[in-house]
Formats: structure tokens, sequence, C-alpha cells
């Protein structure tokens, strides 16, 4: 009986030990648990909120469409782009150059 006694002092603290490190891990990952799930409550709140700006947004451009498509309609127009086109020769230009110049 005695060595019995011997053998179960060990092994009680060696299963303690586990136990408490079992213990202390899980109360680690329910805190990351937990905030997460506040994170996510407050991606929630956010996601809801750009929901109410869009529908404002789809209420105002429905509200005046012609305005709405004219402004749509008339935006390429506003575009140059011929200069666009010369700024892309003028940069094509330039990089040759220096292209050369590295060559030699």
């Amino acid at each position: 009986m005695s060595s019995f006694i011997w053998i179960l002092i060990p092994l009680v603290a060696i299963i303690g030990g586990y136990i408490i490190d079992y213990q202390k891990n899980k109360l680690k990952w329910q805190s990351r648990y937990n905030r997460t799930d506040e994170e996510v409550d407050d991606l929630r709140d956010v996601v809801s909120s750009l929901k109410q700006r869009i529908e404002n947004l789809e209420a105002i451009a429905a509200g005046s469409p012609e305005t709405f498509s004219d402004y749509h309609s008339d935006s390429y127009d506003r575009i140059d782009f011929e200069k666009a086109n010369s700024i892309k020769s003028e940069n094509e230009q330039t990089v040759a150059k220096k292209a050369k110049m590295k060559g030699d």
C-alpha cells in the first residue's frame, strides 16, 4: 500500500499540471474568441450603416434621373483623349532614350 502512495503522488502532480495548462489555454482561446465576436459585431454595424448610405444615394439618384443620366452621358466628352495620347507618346520616347543610354 505504501508503494502505491509513492507512485500516486507524482502521478497526481503531473496530471494536475496538465489540467492547469489546459485551463490556461482554454481561457486564452476564449478571450480571443470574445474579441473576434466584438469585431464581427462592429463590422456588422459598419456594413448596415454603409447599406443605409447606399440606399440614400440611390434614392437621391433616382429622385433626379435626368440630371444623373446627363452627368454620365457627357462625362466622356470632358476627357481630352488627344492630350492623353500625346503624353503617352512622350513617355514612350523618354523611356526609349533612357534605354538607349543604358545600352551604350
